[in-house]
């Protein structure tokens, strides 16, 4: 019994340990990406990702970096060479959760990357990935706020693109401030929560 005693508290301790150390990890590499050191960031996710296995978070989170970094960039060969990698974790954390509402958002995002970068190459190809990425992120949960919001902007952009009125879509917003509101926590303390802050951003187009 002593014995047994002593493996469970041995092995508790493992646990926690190692949780700390994701932890500890983790908010390093969020504190570096604060600190505009984007590149620096991607790489304390990866070897966090490398280091954890099968945990889809830190893969997402690298991800996330490249394809929010890569708006705005002007050079078409490092766009596409940082949504190429940035596909490369998205294709690495769907191997740890399959059906993942959270991926195919930041998959969504990823392919809109594509198609604002180059609309004439990318945007045949790439726009119905898009609205099939935000379709099945929505049937599995509909009530997540980053697929409404988001979803939301690609269909603003495609009626300002068609010479439509982009307003129709402003109750969609609405809703994922509704949504934003009503989250609840996760016991993942890294789980995906941003989103909110663009809620302005987005508005603009219903002026």
């Amino acid at each position: 019994m002593k014995t047994l005693l002593v493996l469970v508290t041995f092995l508790t301790g493992l646990a926690v340990n190692s949780q700390s150390s994701y932890q500890k990890g983790m908010t390093k590499a969020f504190e570096t990406w604060a600190n505009k050191n984007q590149d620096e960031a991607v790489n304390l996710f990866e070897r966090i990702a490398k280091a954890e296995k099968e945990n889809w978070i830190p893969y997402y989170h690298a991800a996330r970096i490249l394809v929010v970094t890569s708006f705005g960039l002007k050079d078409a060969a490092v766009i596409e060479s940082r949504l190429k990698k940035a596909q490369d974790f998205l294709n690495e954390a769907k191997t740890f959760s399959k059906d993942n509402a959270e991926i195919f958002i930041m998959e969504a995002i990823l392919n809109t990357a594509y198609v604002a970068s180059n609309p004439s190459k990318y945007g045949m190809t790439h726009s119905a990935k898009v609205e099939e990425l935000y379709q099945k992120a929505k049937v599995l949960e509909p009530e997540n706020p980053r697929a409404v919001l988001y979803h939301a902007e690609w269909k603003m952009g495609g009626a300002k693109y068609w010479g439509k009125d982009p307003k129709v879509f402003c109750p969609e917003i609405e809703k994922a401030i509704l949504y934003f509101e009503k989250v609840s926590s996760h016991d993942e303390p890294f789980y995906p929560k941003w989103g909110m802050n663009q809620v302005e951003r987005v508005q603009q187009n219903c002026n």
